[in-house]
């Protein structure tokens, strides 16, 4: 049963979750989505809290874990207050109070909590193939949906709009973001997982492909970014054997994404060449804004948000909690890296885990929201997960 809810978890937490939101927004029903997404998060949201509550009462847990844990969730606290704080201030907010909590609940803190105290041993092939599989399907869905949109040479599907297309579509960040994670879990698995059949191998190489459709889609810088962050993890901890095989796919793997680029008038290519020249990543004055915030609050922070989140969950840690929230939660985000080094070397399926989390660092260092990160937070509870 616990296989069953950490599968179900694990799905609904990215890829999925859009897989379904792009049925939805398909049928011409953006208006009313929410009436879908909710209940998906309100049940993974429960899911998680009976996670939470099974584990903790079947585990014992270390006095480390307890003050980790402590840290974690008095930063929460803090953060919660200053919501409630602006909320009840002239300043306000630019969504409700309620829902910066339930998103921070549902998207942060119970998957830390609840992957925190799971067994990565019995449960890391569950989640990698949820996690693969979300993708699989999400992908599916963008060729059947977007497939016109894709060969028509629009550069990037938000501009769809402007060339005769008027059917609503996914957002490009969270297309681009799930075929960049879906695509590097697959290449691990197809080095690293020797026990591969012929029609599991089939599998991963088509789910490449959507994700590699899903990523030219899309066309973020940042996924570029989040990829070419996580190639060194395949040469830093594999085997000479494992080195060669990476080697070897990283050179044919060239040829095919100029390609696919051309091919398809993705702009991920140029965008970034654009910003490389320009120094400009589009994000610079949210940046500053946020630097200003700090700057002037730097104690406990000053404001939540200014009307939008600054696009880098670090300044907007700053920004809205301070030194005070720093303190609090770096230690945490931060020691995760000396943390996880050591773990892929017990345990090589920890360089999965080290995927998503750098994935997600590098997409939140660019664009989200600190409330809306699991793709940091979920693999930071696996890493602090002390039953192995």
């Amino acid at each position: 049963m616990m296989s069953r809810l950490i599968f179900i978890v694990a799905f609904f937490s990215y890829s999925g979750f859009y897989a379904v939101l792009a049925i939805v927004i398909s049928l011409g029903l953006t208006s009313s989505s929410r009436s879908t997404t909710i209940p998906i998060r309100v049940l993974t949201t429960l899911l998680m809290g009976y996670g939470v509550f099974y584990f903790f009462k079947k585990y014992d847990i270390s006095k480390e874990k307890k003050t980790i844990l402590f840290l974690f969730l008095l930063f929460w606290s803090l953060y919660f207050i200053k919501v409630l704080f602006h909320e009840n201030s002239l300043l306000g907010l630019s969504r409700s109070w309620f829902e910066y909590m339930f998103y921070a609940i549902n998207f942060c803190i119970l998957p830390f909590l609840m992957f925190s105290v799971i067994n990565f041993s019995d449960l890391k092939k569950t989640i990698l193939n949820s996690f693969i599989f979300s993708g699989f399907l999400m992908g599916i869905f963008a060729l059947y949906f977007y497939k016109d949109i894709l060969m028509s040479g629009v550069g990037r599907i938000s501009l769809a709009k402007y060339s005769d297309f008027d059917e609503q579509t996914l957002s490009p960040l969270a297309l681009s973001y799930a075929g960049a994670l879906t695509l590097m879990l697959c290449i691990f698995e197809i080095i690293y997982n020797k026990t591969k059949t012929i029609s599991y191998k089939l599998y991963l190489y088509f789910t490449i492909t959507l994700s590699l459709i899903m990523f030219f889609l899309g066309a973020s810088r940042g996924s570029l970014v989040a990829i070419v962050l996580t190639v060194p993890l395949f040469v830093i901890y594999g085997s000479a054997k494992n080195k060669f095989k990476f080697f070897i796919a990283f050179l044919l793997s060239i040829p095919i994404l100029v390609w696919g680029a051309i091919k398809t008038g993705s702009s991920i290519f140029s965008r970034t060449a654009e910003t490389a020249e320009t120094g400009d990543s589009g994000r610079g004055f949210l940046w500053n804004q946020a630097i200003t915030e700090f700057s002037n609050y730097p104690v406990v922070g000053g404001r939540i948000e200014f009307g939008i989140y600054p696009h880098n969950f670090i300044l907007e840690i700053l920004m809205a909690t301070g030194i005070v929230g720093a303190i609090l939660i770096f230690p945490i985000i931060f020691g995760s890296f000396k943390r996880i080094n050591r773990l892929v070397k017990l345990d090589k399926d920890y360089i999965w885990v080290y995927i998503i989390f750098i994935q997600g660092f590098a997409q939140h260092c660019f664009t989200g929201a600190i409330y809306f990160a699991v793709l940091m937070f979920l693999p930071l509870g696996i890493i602090y997960s002390e039953k192995r």
